[in-house]
């Protein structure tokens, strides 16, 4: 079923060890990532959740990451977003507080290792797996 999905999208799609690449950069230390969103290609709706640790990596596949509850294949991401802020909660009926994430950061660190097709605006970067 995924195969045939795939299908309909263009050829171009971002490789196992380019992803991990991106997951090595994005967890160099150097900036503070706490939250992303998922898109999967046959889930009709993103998820929530946050960037694996590199412990968490196969060769080709993302384990635990929060939302998603399950590992799944590195091919089955459509889009990984990255938002420039995010709220939570820190205790029920506590007011909402904010983190930031350096998407500018980001985007400069993951256009020195290499080349990434993704979209910026100022509420986040999305990075694409693939694009319709």
């Amino acid at each position: 079923m995924l195969e045939n999905t795939l299908k309909q999208y263009s050829n171009s799609f971002m490789s196992n060890s380019k992803w991990r690449k991106l997951f090595a950069v994005i967890h160099d230390g150097s900036i503070p990532v706490s939250a992303c969103t998922w898109k999967l290609v046959e889930d009709k709706e993103p998820k929530n959740g946050f960037i694996p640790d590199l412990d968490q990596l196969g060769e080709d596949y993302v384990g635990d990451c929060g939302a998603l509850n399950a590992p799944f294949f590195f091919k089955e991401i459509e889009w990984l977003f990255l938002p420039s802020k995010v709220g939570y909660q820190p205790y029920d009926k506590a007011p909402i507080k904010y983190e930031y994430q350096d998407i500018g950061k980001i985007k400069k660190k993951i256009d020195n290792v290499g080349q990434f097709e993704y979209e910026t605006t100022d509420e986040g970067i999305k990075i694409y797996g693939y694009k319709p």
